[in-house]
């Protein structure tokens, strides 16, 4: 047996209007709208702050990070000269050792 596709239309009942009641629907209808309207406004200025404190929040952020940036530039800077300085001792090291050794080979 075939399956039936396609959906089911189920109409809304209709009201019944009273003479006069198609104005105070239409009243209504424009309160509603205007409260609808009010809370669209509430919210939009509730997301435009929102906005503005993101954008604020990511000046922050980047502000931050440029510091942090700037920070570790110097820091590179000085672990560079160390390394200089590490491998200048160190090969004063190794002349000492060579001549510590000379010393030694001449005194056995």
């Amino acid at each position: 047996m075939a399956e039936q596709s396609g959906a089911v239309v189920i109409p809304f009942p209709r009201r019944e209007r009273n003479e006069g009641e198609g104005q105070t629907d239409a009243a209504a209808a424009q309160a509603r709208m205007a409260r609808a309207l009010a809370s669209l406004e509430g919210a939009l200025a509730e997301q435009r702050t929102a906005v503005a404190g993101l954008q604020a929040a990511l000046a922050d952020l980047g502000a931050a990070t440029a510091r942090l940036d700037h920070g570790l530039s110097g820091f590179s800077s000085r672990l560079d000269a160390l390394a200089q300085g590490v491998r200048g001792v160190g090969a004063k090291a190794r002349d000492l050792e060579a001549w510590a050794d000379g010393v030694l080979a001449r005194a056995r």
